[in-house]
């Protein structure tokens, strides 16, 4: 898993750093972790697997930071907020961004096991390898919106885009993709249940 951490405070990324590592090496998990002090910084890196954002930094805040990292990255995007501020979820809510988990600063050891221990079992980093012909798309569970069986192809949608791949739709049910996250509601079609709002006999949204 890669880990980002943005804290114009240096010595908070730093400790936050430690008890990541601390986590990774008493679970035996394969972690890497890099830190970032502003906004702008963290922007010219490609993709992270979750990233740890102060939520008031000078400039860039981590909210704003957040809604352009959704927007680079489709929406397919984990998000933890640092913060002392009380006021900093009902802002999050307000500018519609979804965040995993609010840590007040300074985190504890505890409440951040707990924050890991959630997206290891929503399989959030098990990463999904699909293949045709020659060529290879490895996608994260987030990034799926749903899949339809198409004839003897199976047509993944994703936010800004979709594409057919050579599976049968019961491959993806027996364990390709991973069932904490992905429902089979019809004979035809899989939605991932992250993106779903609400539903009822005859619909969902």
């Amino acid at each position: 898993m890669r880990i980002a951490i943005c804290d114009d405070e240096k010595n908070e990324n730093e400790n936050l750093k430690s008890m990541i590592y601390g986590y990774a090496s008493g679970r035996g998990l394969d972690i890497v972790c890099d830190c970032f002090v502003s906004g702008e910084e963290l922007l010219e890196r490609e993709r992270y697997d979750v990233y740890f954002l102060d939520y008031a930094m000078p400039g860039m805040t981590g909210a704003e930071l957040a809604e352009k990292l959704k927007v680079r990255f489709s929406n397919a995007v984990t998000v933890c907020f640092l913060t002392s501020y009380e006021r900093a979820a009902v802002e999050v809510i307000n500018r519609n961004i979804y965040a995993e988990a609010f840590l007040v600063k300074p985190a504890s050891n505890e409440e951040l096991e707990k924050v890991l221990d959630r997206l290891y079992s929503r399989s959030y980093f098990r990463r999904i390898t699909l293949k045709k012909e020659k060529s290879v798309r490895v996608v994260y569970p987030q990034e799926v919106l749903y899949v339809e069986a198409v004839n003897k192809l199976c047509r993944f949608c994703f936010f800004d885009s979709s594409e057919e791949f050579p599976y049968k739709i019961t491959d993806l049910e027996n364990g390709m993709l991973p069932v904490e996250l992905f429902f089979r509601v019809h004979r035809s079609y899989m939605v991932n249940l992250m993106h779903v709002c609400a539903y009822n006999k005859k619909a969902l949204s």
